[in-house]
């Protein structure tokens, strides 16, 4: 999902625009006769909308057995000027051990691109489209480099690929849920092979989320279902989209706020921020026999973006138990410190 508070230096955007309009190669045209609202890969290039970004999670396996998690997400803010601002996060499941790195900068290096994305600097990489793309990050406590392919068809969220926050503003999103993972990864001065399997956002619009929190969780079960949640509330803790989709042998089904129940359990606290998160919850989706825990698999994956997007968030993998066994990850955002 992303929702990330680096919106805060945009301002509201326009409701209808976004049902109103398509990428195509000649520019935005007006489509609302068509239902074919997110055309790939055209539309895995850049927009000029104000707000987009493209995120990415995985869970990696080195050929000597360990275990680690990443998290990484690019920015694009269109205004009189144009930004990148790129956040990247490394969980060692050995250590605990949680590095982060993020950087902004200005202009848009993804220009002018076609059927694809590429951000690319001497330091970070994303790049891609049509479900095969790369990443690159260099930080000064990892770097690693990663080939990713989708293996299944994207899911469109909302309706026909577009949602609704209210007063918001609406947005573009799609998804790849599954996309297997090649490449190398270096840390503590050692760099080894690695496999695994990465989850896919791209959202886009003219919309403003300064006023949301969240909770957000993409999940990858061993039966090859692939589920993702999240619910939006405002600052009165009021909820404006609880929503989420549910994807099995190629069909995806939207999920409303009827079709699950999510229930917050343990939590962690920050000593560095004073906030409290809930690490732990129970997610239920009777229609599918559904009944799972998740937990965080490092609490401490807090990410404090106050140099870029001034905001922090929890951005962490997550072990899933019950019903079904599987991994995932988890974004909250909009918790508040405990002083408040």
């Amino acid at each position: 999902m992303m929702l990330i508070s680096v919106l805060m230096i945009i301002g509201a955007g326009s409701y209808y625009q976004v049902f109103k309009t398509k990428k195509t190669a000649s520019g935005f045209e007006n489509k609302a006769e068509t239902h074919n609202l997110i055309a790939l890969p055209a539309d895995d290039a850049p927009h000029q909308f104000k707000m987009e970004w493209w995120y990415y999670n995985g869970h990696l396996l080195t050929q000597s057995g360990k275990k680690y998690s990443f998290h990484d997400s690019l920015f694009l803010i269109n205004g009189s000027i144009s930004q990148m601002v790129n956040h990247v996060s490394l969980t060692d499941h050995q250590s605990g051990q949680h590095y982060i790195d993020q950087r902004s900068t200005a202009g848009n290096l993804s220009v002018g691109t076609v059927n694809r994305f590429d951000f690319t600097t001497n330091r970070w990489s994303l790049a891609g489209g049509n479900g095969i793309d790369k990443l690159i990050a260099t930080t000064p406590e990892f770097s690693f480099n990663l080939d990713l392919t989708s293996t299944q068809a994207p899911v469109f969220h909302g309706k026909e690929g577009v949602i609704s926050l209210g007063l918001v503003g609406s947005s573009y999103y799609y998804s790849r849920t599954r996309m297997v993972i090649t490449g190398s990864l270096n840390i503590n001065g050692q760099t080894e092979s690695v496999t695994g399997l990465a989850w896919f956002d791209h959202q886009w619009g003219d919309f403003s989320t300064t006023q949301l929190s969240w909770d957000w969780f993409s999940l990858q079960l061993d039966n090859q279902s692939d589920i993702m949640i999240y619910q939006l509330r405002d600052k009165a803790n009021q909820p404006i989209l609880y929503t989420g989709s549910f994807t099995k042998d190629g069909n995806t089904e939207i999920l409303s706020s009827n079709d699950f129940t999510l229930t917050k359990g343990e939590q962690w606290h920050s000593t560095k921020t004073d906030i409290n998160y809930p690490i732990a919850w129970k997610i239920v989706i009777p229609s599918k026999n559904i009944d799972l825990t998740t937990h965080s698999i490092n609490n401490d994956s807090e990410f404090d973006a106050s140099l870029t997007s001034y905001n922090v968030y929890w951005e962490g993998a997550i072990k899933v138990t019950g019903s079904h066994t599987g991994q995932g990850f988890m974004e909250l955002s909009g918790y508040s410190n405990t002083k408040n």
